[in-house]
């Protein structure tokens, strides 16, 4: 859309400095947070610890138009190929790219003059190309979308998660939506049969299926649909267009859901994604879904207008979010004033301020400010990490407010049972650095690898019973690796040490280059946390941490 052109012109973890429970007592330690699954509750989202969470991002397009014009990747078209150091064309080079643009978008560090850097905690991610697929036919080579969720999609997420980042998988581009004809009328029959073969291959994905930080936003703003799916009559302001739409969308969800996934889905709206009210209207059906929407100074003409932004908020965004938790996926502004009709044209002290005092308390409403253009100065010239803070008014504002809003969303696996299986990922706080992998065996488990001589990750436990219980460990390590665990209690007394060596009696072979190591250690009854301490052995350690298990010495 042309809105998409203006913001070329201008052309990822929700990291928290640790001030609560999180501290230890041998200090205050700064890591990555979690990305447990969250789910619906009510207008909430909610993590399994009951928090409620809410998430700030920024959108990220794939194309390397958006992202250097070709200077740092060029698109793949070949989805098998790896990496090529020649032509900057392979899948790990644009991997590469959008590892340091998430890195950048949660690192806490200051930046730019300030005394802190960003705490993004989800990225929108614009599918400006797709493996396998054409803007003619749609869906022409199988086994290139395979390859594309395997190489890209799957390990992405990973690198997503390493940095505590929840993506949002939106369906964009000509490829799949914007097939029927003109660009407005976008939801008819053409673009729904897309929607559905996309969105079905992808939901029952391995790595991708309940994937715990993987949401759906099921299509990238609708405009117009017809009033019965073939009937060529097209509209999106009134009721009878309203009802079509929930018709119309209600299969792509049902598609989804029928694969087994329960990942969170985002059900977006007419009038490129502005008109929300229609959900309270007529709603979709099903569980774990929220409400996408953008909102622009130009919705509504309500640029500079305060008023204009809480009645254009009342009217349209208000009776779903008070039904459903809502994220706006797009939004930004800056002045352009020799252009009145301009579709971000609004100032930080009327726009901004409006939008986020209306947001705020609605209470509910996760979002981003802006393609990652927006918010840096120049990626035609720059690395991202090199790149100065734009100086357009909605970036400047969204990086002041990034403190207040990393407070925002404190997520958690919570307490979790022991004895029992806690499964590596499913930390409470981790060093940078340490990644999330896929394990070869089973591409829909992860585990923990890559960590250096003093890296730690932190649990909560609850401890049905005091005594002496078996920790065992099923990991994998190389003879340059084989740390010591040191296991410790919040209050940094050491409980246990095992060593993680595939070459001692202790260890036992598991299957896939994974082993068994197991040790002693004395709990204490109730809710506490553990910290995992990694020392020893040559690093960077060719280790990975698939789980750990607690087996009563009563068992």
């Amino acid at each position: 859309m042309s809105k998409k052109v203006l913001f070329a012109i201008g052309v990822v973890a929700l990291m928290l400095v640790v001030a609560n429970a999180a501290v230890f007592a041998e200090g205050g330690r700064v890591g990555v947070r979690p990305t447990p699954p969250l789910r619906v509750d009510g207008n909430q989202l909610k993590d399994p610890a009951g928090n409620t969470v809410l998430l700030h991002g920024w959108m990220q397009p794939t194309a390397s138009y958006f992202n250097g014009n070709g200077r740092w990747y060029i698109d793949p078209w070949d989805w098998t190929r790896l990496r090529s150091l020649l032509t900057r064309s392979g899948v790990q080079n644009f991997l590469d790219y959008l590892e340091e643009v998430a890195t950048l978008m949660s690192d806490p560090s200051p930046r730019y003059g300030r005394d802190h850097g960003w705490h993004c905690s989800f990225v929108r991610l614009n599918l400006d190309g797709v493996g396998g697929w054409s803007s003619a036919e749609g869906l022409v080579d199988p086994a290139q979308f395979d390859a594309w969720i395997d190489n890209f999609l799957v390990p992405y997420a990973n690198i997503l998660r390493s940095r505590g980042i929840y993506l949002v998988l939106c369906a964009t581009g000509p490829m799949i939506v914007n097939v029927d004809g003109d660009m407005s009328k976008n939801a008819g029959k053409g673009t729904q049969e897309r929607l559905l073969t996309f969105w079905e291959r992808v939901a029952g994905a391995p790595g991708v299926k309940n994937a715990d930080n993987i949401m759906f936003e099921l299509m990238n703003e609708p405009v117009l649909v017809e009033s019965a799916l073939g009937n060529n009559q097209w509209g999106m302001q009134n009721k009878v267009y309203f009802e079509a739409f929930t018709k119309w969308l209600q299969p792509i969800i049902d598609v989804i859901r029928s694969t087994g996934a329960n990942n969170v889905i985002w059900v977006p709206t007419l009038e490129w994604q502005g008109s929300p009210q229609q959900w309270a209207m007529y709603p979709f059906a099903g569980d774990n879904i929220g409400v996408a929407v953008h909102f622009y100074p130009a919705y509504g003409g309500v640029f500079d207008s305060v008023k204009g932004v809480q009645n254009l908020w009342n009217r349209q965004y208000k009776p779903a979010a008070d039904r459903w938790p809502m994220i706006i996926t797009e939004m930004f502004w800056t002045p352009f004033p020799d252009d009145p009709r301009n579709l971000v044209n609004g100032r930080t002290e009327y726009f901004g301020k409006a939008i986020k005092q209306a947001m705020d308390s609605q209470g509910n409403v996760s979002y981003l400010v802006g393609f990652i253009g927006d918010l840096l100065d120049d990626l035609n010239s720059s690395r991202p990490y090199d790149c100065e803070l734009a100086d357009r008014e909605g970036a400047q504002a969204y990086f002041d407010w990034m403190p207040e809003l990393a407070e925002l969303s404190v997520r958690s696996f919570g307490y979790q049972p022991v004895p029992g299986r806690i499964e590596a990922e499913g930390f409470e706080l981790m060093a940078f650095g340490i990644k999330v992998s896929s394990n070869a065996d089973d591409p829909a488990g992860r585990h923990l690898s890559s960590f250096q001589p003093g890296d730690w990750v932190s649990y909560l436990v609850d401890v049905a019973e005091p005594g002496s219980y078996m920790m065992r460990f099923r990991f994998k390590a190389s003879a340059q690796g084989n740390p010591e665990v040191i296991i410790k209690n919040q209050d940094g007394n050491v409980l246990a040490v095992v060593k993680l060596d595939h070459t001692t009696d202790n260890t036992a072979q598991d299957g896939a280059d994974w082993c068994l190591a197991s040790t002693a250690i004395d709990l204490q009854p109730g809710r506490q946390e553990l910290v995992l301490e990694f020392q020893g052995g040559n690093g960077p350690y060719t280790t990975g941490i698939d789980w750990m298990e607690f087996i009563s010495g009563s068992q």
